[in-house]
This record gives structure tokens, C-alpha cells and sequence, in this order.
């Protein structure tokens, strides 16, 4: 058997995205539609309920991975993500540029959505690591206005809070300790003069000039959060046996799939963002699974549109998922083949952010045993015969190909 999970990135809304309807209502997906009709359908908590989910703690849960138990932040996962070797003891956080006033005042948490000049501006924080002699301070710029940021030293604690304030019009305050411990203390210090110093380096960068003759708010200052450690996490061959590949261009979902065993197979146009090559993605999953069992497809840009609050962008992109969809459908053995197609949490327009509502899930495959629900979206996956699951996607899909050990005798 092959076994194929395709997640679209904040798939889920609510009636009040478009005209009384969700997006997903609203868009034309007549490939998913077909894909609900030839499988079981139901409802997802990506955790559980009540609980808002991240994408990462999300896409824990969605592999079978308890999150209370594996999650220590975001950050891990972004470092793994862009590639970065992350050792015993390193903190790790997930970074943005973003635009400041010379009082460190916060105008815009990512810098325009800057797309051009990270790199530039990542080497130019090279001269971070000259600030201390005993901490190693290693950046790498990611996709759009995200980096990552690694700190490697002895008496480093990952118990200090976000430096981003997570809202513009407000003064940085900066990194704080969560635990009364040396540690901490010493970590939220480093951060901050860190904040300071990458606002020394980048404010008057080449990059920025040029950024604000345009019009363009400059990327003056990187803000990091999600601080984490590393821990072990059973790989997905440990647990199933099964060899497993995935397909992505955020380095969040990178970084998960390589935490669970998956090997990283790269699609041309694959970007993150909303103008990512969808159908490239599933040719290159196609491919994969002539050696592999499993195929991961991550599908980012639904997310990004609900963020920016533009319900017509979000429709387009669903269509376009629909699609590769479509592709996905035509291109694979059905006699030997499951698919799951989910979001990894709901993000409304209205809100703009991740929301603790379901998302829609279906199944399909040889063994699955059909429900009566004939579309695809929030409303329609409430009559299906799944009802509602909390996480454990990948675990259902794989008993689906019978690649589950028996629990008892």
C-alpha cells in the first residue's frame, strides 16, 4: 500500500470569510468535491477541542506526535527546517524582520512581507556572533521576512519569552525570563542586546535604503520567539516501518518532517508562499512514491492569504489546490493507494489568525468503507461518517494501509 497526506495550510474558515459562506464553500472544487465522494469524511480538532492550535504544535498531533509531550517550541523545527545542524543544548527561535521605530516602536511585525535582500541582510548579521566569546550566535535567513536564530553555549535556558510583542503600535520590550533561574536570566539578556545590536547593523543597510527610496518599509531589526530545544521524537519508520518523503517550502514543515524521519524531496516553484507550484509538488510526491511508502505534501499559501484578511485571495489559492488535487487523482494507483487531505487548523478571515474551530478532513482509498457526503468543506463534513477526531490523522491513514502494530492479543 501507499499512503498520501496532503495538508492545505489554514484550509479552515468560517461563514463570515465570504457572502455567508467559508472560502472553502465559496471556491470551486469540483476535484476535492470528487475526492469526498469517493471516501469517508468527518471532522478534525488538530489537537483537541477548545484548544487553538500552531502549525507546528498542529502538525505534531496530525502525525501522532502528543505535543504536551514532544513540543518545546517552535524554533527547533524551524533551524532543522532551513537546514541548519542543531546540537545538544543549542536554543533555537524562529525570527522575523520587521520594521521599527528609532524608539523601538513596533510598525509591522514583517517588514512588508519582504521577499527580496534577506540574504544581504542575514550577512550582514554575521557580526552577531562577535558579541560574546563564550556564545556561539548563528542566524540564517528562511523564507520572506522569517530567519532563524541558534544560540550554542553553556548556561543557556530555552525558559524566556517571546521578544516579539505580537501586535504593532507598541514599544519592545523585549525577551523576560519564565523561570526565576540564572539561565533564563542570562538567555532573555543575551536576546535583547542581540534585538539592539541587529538594529545597529541593519538600519542603515544598503538593502533598507533602498527599500525606503521605494516607498518599502525597511527590515531594521530581527525579533525572535519560539525559543526550544531539541528532543528525541521516534521516527515515523521506528513506529510504522514504513519509508516516508515529504514535499514543502516553509522550513517549519520542513523541519517537523525531518524531526519524524521523512527525507525532504525538493519541487521546482515549491516556495511557502501563495505563488508556490502546487502541481510540481504532487509530480514530485508522485515520483517519490516509486521508492517510498509514504508522501507528506504541505500547501502553505490559504494560511498566508486568511492572515493578510483577503477572502478572494484565499478562494483562488483553494482552487488552485483543487487542482493539484486533480493532478494527484489522475496520476496515482487507486487500487493500492489512501489519501488524506486536511488543514492543519482553521484561520478565518474576520480573526486573521488561527482559530480552535475544526477543520475538514476525508480519507479515500480501496479500503475505505464510503459515506454519503458529496462535497468538500466545513458544513457538508459534519454529516460524514469519521464524526469528529482529535490529531492522529497519519495513524488512521496507516491503519487504512494496515501498517499498524495490534495493540493487545
Amino acid at each position: 500500500m501507499k499512503a498520501i497526506l496532503v495538508i492545505a495550510d489554514g484550509l479552515g474558515g468560517r461563514p463570515t470569510d465570504f457572502n455567508g459562506k467559508t472560502c472553502l464553500e465559496a471556491a470551486s472544487t469540483p476535484n476535492l468535491d470528487e475526492l469526498a465522494g469517493k471516501g469517508i469524511n468527518g471532522i478534525l480538532y488538530p489537537i483537541r477541542p477548545g484548544v487553538r492550535p500552531g502549525s507546528d504544535t498542529a502538525h505534531l498531533s496530525i502525525f501522532g506526535y502528543d505535543p504536551y509531550k514532544f513540543y518545546t517550541g517552535r524554533g527547533v523545527f524551524e533551524a532543522l527546517g532551513v537546514g541548519m545542524e542543531v546540537k545538544e543544548g543549542d536554543i533555537c527561535f524562529r525570527t522575523n524582520f520587521a520594521t521599527i521605530k528609532e524608539d523601538f516602536t513596533l510598525l509591522d511585525r514583517r517588514a512588508g512581507r519582504i521577499k527580496e535582500g534577506t540574504k544581504e541582510l542575514e550577512n550582514a548579521l554575521h557580526k552577531l556572533d562577535e558579541l560574546y566569546k563564550d556564545v556561539r550566535i548563528i542566524f540564517k535567513a528562511s523564507v520572506e521576512h522569517r530567519g532563524v536564530l541558534i544560540l550554542r553555549g553553556r548556561n543557556l535556558s530555552h525558559q524566556i519569552s517571546d521578544a516579539d510583542p505580537h501586535k504593532t503600535g507598541v514599544k519592545i520590550e523585549g525577551a523576560k525570563p519564565l523561570v526565576d533561574d540564572d539561565k533564563a536570566k542570562r538567555t532573555a539578556e543575551i536576546v535583547n542586546r542581540i534585538i539592539k545590536e541587529s538594529y545597529r547593523l541593519l538600519k542603515d543597510h544598503p538593502i533598507n535604503l533602498e527599500r525606503k527610496k521605494k516607498g518599502a518599509l525597511p527590515a531594521n531589526v530581527i525579533l525572535p520567539r519560539g525559543a526550544s530545544i531539541k528532543i528525541k521524537m521516534p521516527s515515523l519508520k521506528e513506529l510504522y516501518g514504513i519509508k516516508g518523503i515529504a514535499v514543502a517550502g516553509g522550513a517549519l514543515y520542513i523541519g517537523i518532517a525531518r524531526a519524524v524521519g521523512l527525507e525532504i524531496r525538493k519541487a521546482e516553484g515549491a516556495t511557502g508562499r501563495a505563488d508556490t507550484n502546487v502541481i510540481n509538488k504532487m509530480k514530485v510526491a508522485i515520483e517519490g512514491l516509486k521508492q517510498a511508502d509514504f508522501a507528506f505534501i504541505h500547501i502553505k499559501g490559504a494560511d498566508s492569504c486568511a492572515h493578510d484578511r483577503d477572502a478572494e485571495a484565499k478562494i483562488r489559492f483553494i482552487e488552485k489546490i483543487d487542482e493539484g488535487i486533480g493532478y494527484l487523482m489522475d496520476n496515482v494507483d487507486w487500487g493500492e493507494t489512501h489519501i488524506a487531505f486536511t488543514g492543519d487548523h482553521s484561520t478565518p478571515i474576520a480573526f486573521g489568525d488561527h482559530s480552535a474551530d475544526p477543520v475538514p478532513i476525508v480519507i479515500s482509498g480501496p479500503n475505505v468503507v464510503k459515506d454519503e457526503v458529496k462535497e468538500f468543506n466545513e458544513r457538508s463534513a459534519l454529516k460524514g461518517g469519521l464524526g469528529k477526531i482529535n490529531g492522529n490523522v497519519v495513524p488512521i491513514l496507516f491503519g487504512y494501509c494496515d501498517w499498524l502494530e495490534k495493540y493487545g492479543t
